[in-house]
């Protein structure tokens, strides 16, 4: 098993897509962090409540909740970029079970995500020590929280991308899949529900708990840090306007959605484990 997890990290950094996806995370985060903490009405804000605004836990939220996005891709890719390349018979062929080659993409990939979620995690920092100062990030144990969450969403888009690439087997169905189902689908159907008899059934859909593994904990530690022993006296309208840009659902809690997008990936990867198994790769 340890010659097959090599064999993959070697063919992960032959190629440029790595890298080439993991620029885009970098910026994206770096941005984020950067505009959500420096720009605005925030030094009003500050100056009226007497205290600084810990927002650089909500942009690491907003940065890993688009981040994913590029994990999931560069996890799905890992699979139907073989066969696309049809290096998927010469990988198949010598490295019998095929059970053991998709167990090392498993544990190679869950290296990766772990990489995108501490390049998305560094960035975003650096934006946000850029936009607001080290006031910005507010208690150290409630970043160090958010950003474990944030890792470990990566880490389970990742591997959700492994197994869907490894279902679906075709590189543009699998990037138009995921993109366009995390961010129009789900939009619309989310759109949909909140105006239904239970809005409370968006939380449950991938896209939704994904975002909340960091925004359902983001948010309530946010509104905490700001609002102190009145947190009570918050409405529910402002822990919404929070979720609805920054991710996660009201009054939901980011373990449950962890746990819920833990059961979506695992779902994927045992699809794409049996369907892998029994694929014709002549």
């Amino acid at each position: 098993m340890g010659a097959l997890i090599k064999a993959e990290f070697r063919k992960i950094f032959t190629v440029n897509l790595w890298w080439a996806l993991l620029v885009p995370v970098a910026v994206m985060s770096f941005g984020a962090g950067w505009l959500g903490s420096g720009f605005g009405t925030i030094s009003q804000l500050e100056k009226e409540l007497g205290q600084p605004l810990p927002l650089g836990l909500l942009t690491v939220s907003l940065s890993t909740n688009y981040s994913t996005a590029f994990a999931a891709v560069f996890g799905g890719l890992a699979v139907a970029g073989e066969h696309r390349t049809r290096s998927i018979t010469t990988t198949y062929l010598t490295a019998n079970p095929r059970g053991s080659v998709l167990a090392a993409k498993f544990v190679a990939y869950t290296g990766m995500g772990v990489l995108y979620g501490l390049v998305n995690l560094l960035f975003s920092s650096l934006g946000g020590l850029v936009g607001a100062g080290f006031d910005g990030f507010g208690d150290p144990g409630d970043w160090f929280a958010v950003g474990a969450a944030g890792l470990l969403a990566m880490v389970l888009w990742t591997l959700l991308g492994v197994g869907f690439g490894a279902l679906v087997s075709s590189p543009i169905a699998v990037i138009v899949s995921l993109l366009v189902y995390k961010f129009v689908f789900e939009f619309i159907v989310t759109t949909f529900m909140t105006g239904s008899d239970a809005p409370w059934i968006t939380a449950y859909l991938p896209g939704s708990a994904g975002n909340g593994i960091v925004g359902n904990l983001a948010v309530p530690v946010f509104i905490s840090a700001v609002a102190g022993t009145n947190e009570p006296d918050i409405p529910r309208e402002a822990f919404e306007v929070l979720h609805y840009v920054f991710g996660g659902t009201y009054a939901h809690p980011w373990w449950a959605s962890a746990l819920t997008f833990l059961g979506y990936a695992a779902v994927f990867c045992a699809a794409g484990w049996y369907v892998s198994g029994k694929r014709d790769i002549t």
